[in-house]
């Protein structure tokens, strides 16, 4: 039998290792950790998750009532339903498995916001890669009307006359999110956050530095005990030492997320969030809310035959 020429052995041994190391890479890829969160919050705090899928949709409805505090005035109020409240739409694209857009807008300040959440690093099954972690930026305008000044206001320097600029609308919000998924029940994360506000009152900082702690316990299929805890660490409100906290229950089914919250602030984008006080929550003082959030799906194109 003759043997086949020298060139065609090549391509042959070309091919067949070809094929070897293919097999070999895709055993070798590792399986990624899903599902740390529901969606693309905890309850204030931003997730490590984004929208799912590339050409998907996300869309959400954050609602905070008026406070409760601890009287007869509660009841009188129906449990601050009666008082004012605050309000967010949002809107999510995702141009990628990894990258989302969104554009909101809340009550509180009229601000709309805009911004991009990026996926950095994957938590893998095998623990070869024991976090997630995600980047989060976002712009805010405020379109209210600027409170009235008189003519003895004066910028920080104490001598130039204050008047607005367009630049005064604007504040920006700045953050890195670790998070790991322990076992099918625990999901703990860490971030920090820096809040940056053009313009502040007297005595106040144009910086915020906050670094949220949250997690999410499921106590059900579909059901979890969610928590936040904020401690500021610089730029905090001079009205109270207090730190931003919340608990909620969540129902989540796929495509959809609603939640029930017990808060301490009316308070939505971290720009206004984080540099306000809570309400003296160590007094009884509390709020109701809730969060609904919906994710609508894209498929995929088929490839062309």
């Amino acid at each position: 039998m003759k043997r086949a020429p020298l060139a065609l052995r090549h391509v042959a041994l070309g091919l067949l290792f070809g094929t070897m190391s293919t097999s070999s890479y895709a055993q070798e890829a590792p399986e990624l950790v899903t599902n740390t969160f529901a969606w693309s919050q905890v309850i204030n705090a931003q997730t490590v998750e984004i929208v799912p899928r590339k050409n998907s949709f996300g869309f959400m409805i954050q609602h905070r009532f008026g406070a409760i505090t601890p009287d007869k005035q509660s009841y009188k109020q129906f449990l601050g339903l009666d008082l004012p409240s605050n309000i967010r739409f949002g809107f999510q694209y995702a141009v990628s498995g990894r990258v989302h857009f969104e554009i909101g807008r809340s009550k509180n300040g009229k601000v709309i916001d805009l911004a991009a959440k990026a996926r950095i690093l994957r938590q893998s099954a095998d623990n070869k890669m024991p976090v997630s972690v995600t980047g989060f930026f976002d712009a805010g305008v405020m379109t209210d009307d600027f409170p009235s000044v008189g003519a003895d206001n004066y910028f920080g320097d104490g001598t130039t006359p204050f008047v607005y600029a367009f630049k005064h609308r604007m504040s920006y919000n700045t953050q890195v999110i670790v998070a790991r998924r322990f076992n099918d029940v625990l999901s703990l994360q860490f971030a920090g956050v820096s809040v940056y506000r053009n313009l502040v009152p007297q005595g106040a900082s144009n910086l915020t530095i906050a670094a949220p702690i949250s997690g999410r316990i499921k106590v059900s299929t579909k059901g979890a005990i969610l928590f936040e805890y904020t401690p500021i660490l610089e730029g905090r409100s001079t009205n109270s030492q207090l730190n931003p906290a919340q608990i909620a229950y969540e129902l989540a089914t796929l495509g959809h997320v609603f939640q029930v919250i017990i808060g301490t602030s009316g308070e939505i984008v971290e720009q206004r969030l984080y540099p306000s006080a809570p309400v003296p929550y160590d007094e009884g003082h509390v709020l109701l809310g809730f969060n609904i959030a919906r994710t609508l799906f894209v498929k995929p194109k088929k490839p062309r035959s």
